[in-house]
C-alpha cells in the first residue's frame, strides 16, 4: 500500500473538510469510512432535510452539502476506502503508523479521527410485521423524498426527527399521521407548535398516547394497527411507516486503542491532539472545554487537526496557513510515496 501523510478515519463533513485542508497544505491523504458512502450522519440520517447553519449557505439540502464537500475535499486526489471498519492503529519500528481495517493495513505518518458519533444503527420498531416489511414500506430514514409522494405515511416518534419529517412530508404525501406513545414531545417547542397547527388545520393526523402494534400487507405495507392508552385499537391505511425512535451509537474497537475518553468522547487539546502521538481528532466525537457539536465547528477543528498533523509529519518545519484568496489552490494532485 502507498504511504499517506495522513489517514482520515471517517468520511463525513469533518473528514471531507480534513481531506481538503490536507490538499491545501500539500500533504497526501486517505479517507477510510465504515459505511459504503461518504457524508456520515448527513447522508445516513437526513439527506433530504434542509440545513440552515452552515455559514455562507442560507439553506442547503443535506445531500447537496455532501455533494459539494466531496467535490471540494477530493479534488487533490485523496484516496477513499469505503465499507471498511477500522480495528486498530499500530505503531511501527520505522516511525510509521498503520491503520488496520477488517480488510487490510494502511501505512501512514499521521491519523485524524473524524468518526462523528461512531457507528449509527436505528432503533428498530417492535410492532408485529415490522421486520418482515422493512424496505417494503418500513423505512428508518428518508433517502429520497419523492418515494413518499402521494402516499399515506405514518411516522412513529416524538423527537425532532419525527416532528421535522411530519412538516417536510406534509407537502409531499397524500396524508401524514404522527403516532407518539406519550403526550410529551421531545422536540423543539417551535417544531411542536408547527405540527400542532398542521393537525388543527386537518393537514396531518395526530395520535398521542398511542402506539403502532401491528403492520399489515404481503409484498408491501398496506395498513397499520394503532392502540391507545385505554387499550382501544383501530387500523388505518398506510403505504409507508417511518419509525423515528432514535439510534444506537457504538464506538466499536476504538475504545480499545488507548485513547482517553470522557463520556464516550475523545479528549483533545487546543491542537486537536489526542493522548496518542501522531493521532489527532475532530468533529462530534471530540471533547474539550467549551466544545459545541456543529458542522461549522467540525470544519474549524478539521483545519486545526490537519495543521497539527502537518507539523507532526514535517517536524521542525514552520507550517504556514495561507489564505486561499491569496495563494489559490495547489496546481496539481499530490504525489505519494510507495
Amino acid at each position: 500500500m502507498e504511504i499517506r501523510d495522513v489517514t482520515i478515519i471517517g468520511g463525513g463533513p469533518t473528514g471531507l473538510a480534513a481531506a481538503f485542508r490536507a490538499g491545501m497544505h500539500e500533504i497526501s491523504a486517505r479517507i477510510v469510512e465504515t459505511a459504503t458512502h461518504l457524508g456520515g450522519q448527513v447522508t445516513a440520517l437526513y439527506p433530504e432535510k434542509k440545513i440552515y447553519d452552515v455559514f455562507g449557505l442560507p439553506e442547503i439540502l443535506g445531500k447537496d452539502l455532501v455533494r459539494d464537500l466531496i467535490k471540494q475535499g477530493l479534488q487533490f486526489g485523496a484516496e477513499v476506502s469505503l465499507g471498511e471498519a477500522v480495528m486498530a492503529v499500530n505503531y511501527k519500528d520505522d516511525g510509521l503508523m498503520e491503520v488496520i481495517t477488517d480488510s487490510r493495513a494502511y501505512p501512514t505518518r499521521a491519523v485524524i479521527i473524524a468518526g462523528g458519533i461512531g457507528l449509527i444503527t436505528p432503533r428498530k420498531h417492535d410492532a408485529d410485521g415490522c421486520d418482515r416489511l422493512e424496505g417494503k414500506g418500513v423505512y428508518y430514514s428518508v433517502q429520497h423524498l419523492e418515494l413518499f409522494r402521494g402516499q399515506k405515511v405514518v411516522i412513529a416518534g416524538g423527537g425532532d426527527s419525527a416532528l421535522d419529517w411530519v412538516i417536510n412530508l406534509a407537502e409531499v404525501a397524500e396524508r401524514v399521521t404522527l403516532v407518539h406513545r406519550s403526550d410529551d414531545f421531545k422536540g423543539h417547542a417551535s417544531t411542536v407548535r408547527q405540527v400542532q397547527q398542521l393537525a388543527d388545520r386537518g393537514r396531518v393526523g395526530l395520535h398521542i398516547s398511542t402506539v403502532v402494534t401491528a403492520l399489515h400487507g404481503n409484498s408491501h405495507l398496506e395498513a397499520v394497527t394503532l392502540r391507545n392508552s385505554r387499550g382501544i385499537e383501530h387500523t388505518i391505511e398506510a403505504q409507508a411507516l417511518l419509525p423515528m425512535l432514535g439510534f444506537h451509537m457504538n464506538l466499536g474497537p476504538m475504545t480499545q486503542w488507548g485513547l482517553k475518553f470522557e463520556q464516550k468522547n475523545i479528549v483533545v487539546n487546543s491542537r486537536m491532539e489526542t493522548n496518542l502521538p501522531g493521532v489527532f481528532a475532530a468533529g462530534d466525537m471530540v471533547t474539550y472545554p467549551g466544545k459545541i457539536k456543529l458542522i461549522a465547528t467540525g470544519f474549524a477543528e478539521a483545519a486545526i487537526a490537519v495543521k497539527s498533523a502537518v507539523e507532526h509529519v514535517r517536524p521542525g518545519e514552520k507550517v504556514r496557513v495561507q489564505y486561499s484568496s491569496i495563494a489559490g489552490l495547489p496546481k496539481k494532485k499530490l504525489e505519494v510515496s510507495a
